[in-house]
């Protein structure tokens, strides 16, 4: 997942509506709860993607309470959604698990600022206060550091993932998400400049399909688990051309619980468009992982420090049997 709190984009309690029956032996989890992030899962449930390939899956909405891992471990659920770092370390400390597909090409991790006083790079943080949440400044000093970006130069205060410290000026720029906090403040009217930290190096994959050994071995469930690759493809081709119809999918039936603010969703939604899909999608088929991106995760995490090979984190082979489409 890519979790945040204090906003609605990707934000709330753990809840919602899976809106299947399915068994754990198909239970798909989810690392957020039931919003705009997860519209593909929900497209795909919604037009009966799952069944049409003899699949009955349950869609499980997460949230802050909720860790992935040990639930696909457990077998609790069959296929999890989270994020290669968050694998990573689960793998290295014992977890039999692999990264079989990857919803988030574009990892949407950001440094945000207002319009009217702009920080347009990395190298601009010199000299500025930068909002940061504890759990990622050790991240951000690495890819800084990563950057040669003087660290003496920044001074970075502590922040929750609500971007008002920006607005009033108690910081410069803040750390954010894409498909977030820039959002919640456009639908307030606040103009911003946002860039990405996959411009700088940053490449992890997120919203990523991870599944146990276990299931890789066993010929049924990894047939399983191809087919809902597929379908999950399939649902967000659909939800990608028409996002606004998908949003109202997850206001008014998935994540109706969540009370969720339509026009922030549908503003959030359009991020999808370019976090979801690349030109390596394009051409292997969406939810795909490549060996350039691979490659390019695999030198993110072992300049976090994290030291995992390809073969330890990946398996790409259920990719090639699914198919998905573009």
């Amino acid at each position: 997942m890519v979790a945040v709190a204090s906003v609605g984009l990707l934000s709330g309690c753990a809840g919602g509506s899976s809106a299947a029956a399915g068994s754990k032996d198909t239970t798909l989890q989810l690392g957020w709860i039931a919003n705009v992030e997860n519209m593909g899962p929900y497209t795909a449930l919604d037009s009966g993607y799952f069944k049409d390939r003899g699949v009955d899956v349950a869609v499980a909405p997460g949230g802050p309470s909720v860790t992935v891992e040990p639930m696909v471990v457990s077998g609790k659920a069959l296929v999890g959604l989270t994020s290669a770092d968050i694998a990573a370390k689960a793998i290295l400390a014992g977890a039999p698990l692999k990264i079989v597909a990857a919803t988030l090409q574009t990892n949407p991790t950001s440094v945000m600022s207002l319009a009217n006083a702009p920080v347009n790079t990395l190298k601009d943080l010199e000299g500025k206060r930068l909002c940061i949440q504890t759990s990622g400044l050790e991240t951000m000093k690495t890819v800084l550091k990563a950057n040669k970006i003087d660290l003496g130069k920044v001074k970075f205060v502590t922040a929750d993932f609500d971007p008002s410290p920006l607005v009033t000026g108690q910081c410069d720029a803040f750390t954010s998400f894409l498909n977030n906090q820039p959002i919640t403040l456009a639908a307030q009217g606040v103009k911003t400049k946002v860039f990405p930290l996959s411009d700088y190096g940053y490449n992890v994959v997120a919203d990523a399909l991870v599944v146990s050994d276990k299931t890789l071995a066993d010929p049924k469930k990894r047939a399983a688990v191809v087919k809902i690759i597929s379908a999950l493809a399939e649902g967000w081709r659909k939800a990608l051309d028409n996002t606004d119809t998908a949003t109202q999918l997850i206001v008014d039936k998935y994540g109706k619980n969540q009370h969720l603010d339509l026009k922030q969703q549908t503003l959030g939604a359009k991020t999808y468009l370019d976090l979801v899909q690349t030109d390596e999608t394009k051409h292997n088929g969406l939810l795909s992982i490549s060996d350039a991106t691979v490659k390019a995760n695999i030198a993110t995490l072992n300049l976090l420090g994290t030291g995992i090979t390809a073969d330890q984190l990946f398996d790409t082979s259920l990719i090639a049997d699914a198919k998905p489409v573009r």
